[in-house]
């Protein structure tokens, strides 16, 4: 009798350690290429004695499977995604333009000039290239031409990796399109490592709390200081701040909170306001379609925040988008878990928010050295 084929395993699993609070870490048991690892998510179950405490867990596992799902697609997403619509027989480059009028419909015509750029080195690596042929390898071949073999038509020059990145970046959104649109299965640009692309990153700068309670303290033009310190308690990007209207602030049973669609992701933000929050909000409600607040060109902006800094005594390059850092950090450091936070932030995916969980981590750490210091 012929032996049955043992089924693949599963090379990522979820698993579970109880703590001595009654608390179960959540953690990825992970074997691949006959190697074993485990990744500890930083996110917890606890004890289900009421409905929140079961909502939360529900959100808690599906963060952690999100994150279970990423980790299999990095290791087996070596082949096309299953095609659920004829439309995966589109070409990608066709696609891109369906993509590129979606956006636009979102109030992201800035977009335009960039995604025609990558449509057009698109058409120079493959322009017979269907939805359906996209695969991690594919990617992978596009970045080695923009990086050995594209060059760019002003300068004859190789493309910045800054702009490599970005371009592929508008090609895993457009994949997300596709998704969403239930034309494939699976994005499989998610197994791309997009930060690999551009090498190191920048450091992701952020204020303390000592900090933000002396910008709060250090006088400031109200057109500037008002808002900053509203996104440091609500973490909304400056595009949101400047498009807000008083119809996306929604007062119910005496609490308050936004509804935002975000011009970056074109996404809804549903997001409940602190008191801290709620006091840098101007005390006279206007108009439904009226602006919530009036903030100056950027260039004024960035000019106005640096001397703000200077004056209150803060030794950081302060810009508007710190204010968002801050308001992550501040989240994860006070207990939010990863999930709920990325939710805040409105993060489309999890992975995003795992790098502010690497600075909390870095500061931990940090923490417990200042022990040694003690005994030195």
């Amino acid at each position: 009798m012929a032996r049955t084929k043992k089924s693949e395993s599963v090379p990522v699993r979820i698993r579970f350690k109880e703590l001595e609070n009654g608390n179960k870490s959540i953690y990825l048991d992970i074997y691949y290429e006959r190697k074993r690892r485990y990744e500890f998510l930083k996110l917890y179950l606890i004890p289900e004695t009421s409905a929140e405490a079961r909502a939360q867990n529900e959100h808690t596992l599906k963060a952690a499977n999100a994150i279970k799902s990423q980790r299999i697609i990095d290791i087996t997403n070596k082949k096309p995604p299953l095609v659920l619509s004829e439309k995966g027989k589109m070409r990608l480059i066709d696609w891109m333009d369906i993509y590129m009028e979606q956006r636009k419909q979102n109030g992201k015509r800035g977009l335009e000039p960039s995604v025609h750029s990558t449509v057009v080195q698109l058409r120079k690596y493959d322009p017979k290239a269907r939805l359906c042929d996209v695969d991690k390898e594919f990617l992978d071949g596009f970045v080695e031409y923009m990086t050995k073999v594209a060059k760019t038509k002003r300068t004859k020059k190789p493309f910045a990796k800054k702009t490599i990145k970005t371009y592929v970046g508008y090609i895993i959104s457009a994949l997300n399109l596709a998704v969403d649109e239930g034309i494939l299965s699976v994005n499989p640009g998610l197994a791309i490592d997009r930060n690999a692309i551009q090498g190191e990153q920048k450091k992701r700068e952020y204020l303390t709390i000592d900090e933000v309670r002396l910008l709060m303290d250090t006088p400031c033009r109200e057109d500037v200081k008002v808002p900053f310190l509203f996104s440091c308690f609500c973490g909304l990007r400056l595009g949101d701040m400047r498009s807000l209207q008083w119809k996306n602030v929604i007062e119910e049973t005496g609490k308050v909170h936004l509804e935002v669609r975000q011009r970056k992701t074109g996404n809804m933000l549903y997001l409940p306001l602190s008191t801290q929050a709620q006091g840098y909000l101007p005390q006279q409600r206007g108009d439904a379609e009226e602006h919530v607040f009036s903030i100056p060109n950027t260039t004024t902006l960035d000019v106005v925040l640096k001397r703000w800094a200077k004056a209150a005594g803060v030794k950081k390059n302060l810009c508007y988008h710190m204010s968002r850092h801050t308001f992550a950090t501040m989240e994860l450091t006070l207990g939010a878990d990863l999930y709920t936070t990325s939710q805040l932030l409105g993060h489309r995916d999890v992975e995003t928010t795992q790098v502010y969980a690497k600075i909390i981590d870095a500061k931990k750490e940090a923490a417990v050295l200042m022990i040694d210091k003690l005994f030195e």
